[in-house]
């Protein structure tokens, strides 16, 4: 339980929403999609400092599963403390008590936790991102198609724990979830894409 909480207190960081009132004094939740992630923050800001964001919080999801979760579970539950901590981590970024309770999606949190517990599966999912990113220009289509295929390529390469299949599928099924205006926007052809 303390590294779902620990993780729900470092994930909750909201960075997004930090960068841009110091820098431009705005707040990302007023525009676009209305999240305080990195796609918000290069409309406010710019690219560089979108990528900027998307390292953070990508970090926010990564560090404390690799390096905390260790710390505060012990080593027979190592599996399940890393888990709890990938879920507080997304669901502090999701859900930031620091800022209302309003974050991110917790796209780049999640695929940073998820980094923590099956790099490789994580390191082709980016690619396939990547790819569908390339071709629609559309941030959200490629990374509602990323949070789907990690289950699947995890599935694929085998020799995964249940525990983290279990994880990544239900994260896949929370980002699509956190998507839902996305994809209401994509229905009526009204989606941005991303240039």
């Amino acid at each position: 339980m303390l590294a779902l909480v620990a993780g729900y207190a470092l994930g909750g960081f909201p960075t997004g929403i930090i960068l841009c009132k110091l820098i431009k004094g705005v707040d990302p939740r007023t525009l676009g999609s209305g999240t305080s992630g990195a796609t918000n923050v290069s409309r406010a800001l710019g690219k560089k400092w979108a990528a900027l964001v998307l390292l953070i919080d990508g970090l926010k999801g990564f560090l404390p599963v690799v390096f905390l979760a260790p710390f505060l579970v012990a080593p027979q539950d190592i599996i399940a403390g890393r888990l709890l901590m990938a879920v507080g981590a997304v669901a502090g970024h999701v859900w930031t008590p620091y800022a209302g309770f309003r974050g991110g999606k917790g796209v780049a949190t999640a695929a940073g936790a998820m980094l923590a517990l099956d790099w490789l599966g994580v390191l082709i999912t980016l690619g396939v991102w990547g790819v569908l990113f390339a071709a629609f220009r559309i941030v959200s289509v490629a990374s509602m198609s990323a949070a789907l295929a990690l289950p699947l390529i995890m599935v694929v390469l085998g020799n995964r724990p249940t525990e983290y299949m279990v994880a990544a599928l239900a994260m896949s099924l929370f980002l699509i979830y956190n998507h839902r205006g996305n994809v209401k926007r994509l229905l009526h052809r009204e989606e941005k894409t991303l240039t």
